[in-house]
């Protein structure tokens, strides 16, 4: 092992990685840093000893789990190729999905707080991980501060998309989450150089449904609706966005009114709160006249 290695290896960073069943490691396969700060979209650092060491790159095979929740954290994976969905079981069994991670994407951040991951990733068709060890993140924060602020600002590149997700879950009827989730998807495969139009839904309806909060049945009447409308073409998986500005303006349209009803409530909370105050000020005049005739 080189001295740059060693040091990569005194940072817990280059920790063995013993994988779970249905991955195998790529023997004699590794990324380098470079092409790791590609995937992740940050800047390569220039640190020499970083800027040689390399990452060890895995194969999962399709409906096999890389990580699973309760394993001991010891890595974040970040996807090469292919596509994954983020289960979290629930305290009654019930599954909910809560992503699709595709290239460029990190897993396993929610493993860091409590040394343990808190869902599992299952491979929806056969992909590739880089394995980035993060043993110890106060230590990493020390001795490369650089790249610890690069891991951490993608995981709050993740933080803000799961938050967008919960506005749309909270403000959209189900055609416009379907549109919503159809637009992300679309731009995702574009931002990756893949065609925004046309594409294959590596998820099912079902796993579809389970993340957007809807019943099998919501999306295939919503993806039948939108292809009625001209918006887009449904052949099972296949999907070809025929009008992207339509597809845009069903979510618009859906926002626009949840907004019009944020307003309309605040107004009739607001219409409440000046009548409540106006009676309780009548009241005390009134309570006031009456005890001034009280005989004392």
């Amino acid at each position: 092992m080189t001295g740059a290695m060693l040091h990569y290896d005194e940072l817990g960073l280059n920790a063995m990685d013993t994988g779970a069943p249905g991955t195998w490691m790529c023997e004699g396969t590794h990324v380098s840093m470079r092409e790791l700060a590609d995937l992740l979209h940050i800047e390569c650092l220039e640190e020499p000893w970083l800027a040689r060491s390399v990452f060890t790159l895995r194969r999962v095979r399709n409906g096999e789990s890389l990580l699973r929740c309760g394993d001991k954290f010891g890595s974040l994976y970040v996807v090469r190729s292919g596509c994954f969905k983020i289960v979290l079981t629930d305290f009654s069994g019930s599954e909910h999905v809560l992503g699709f991670p595709m290239r460029g994407d990190m897993m396993g951040a929610d493993g860091i707080g409590n040394r343990h991951y808190c869902s599992t990733a299952i491979a929806l068709e056969s992909s590739e991980v880089v394995i980035v060890p993060f043993a110890s993140p106060a230590r990493l924060a020390d001795e490369c501060p650089e790249l610890a602020a690069s891991l951490y600002g993608v995981i709050s590149r993740e933080l803000v998309h799961a938050q967008n997700m919960t506005w749309a879950l909270g403000t959209l009827n189900s055609e416009s989450r379907v549109a919503a989730f159809l637009v992300s998807f679309s731009a995702r495969l574009g931002a990756m150089g893949y065609s925004r139009r046309s594409f294959i839904l590596r998820m099912t309806r079902r796993e579809i449904g389970n993340y957007l909060g809807l019943k099998l049945e919501t999306v295939s009447r919503a993806l039948s609706a939108l292809h009625s409308s001209g918006i887009i073409r449904v052949n099972q998986r296949n999907i070809d966005i025929v009008d992207s500005d339509a597809l845009h303006g069903v979510i618009d349209t859906a926002s626009l009114g949840a907004a019009r009803g944020v307003a309309r409530n605040a107004r009739f909370a607001r219409a409440f709160d000046i009548r409540r105050a106006t009676l309780s000020r009548k009241k005390v005049t009134q309570d006031r006249q009456r005890g001034a005739f009280m005989p004392a």
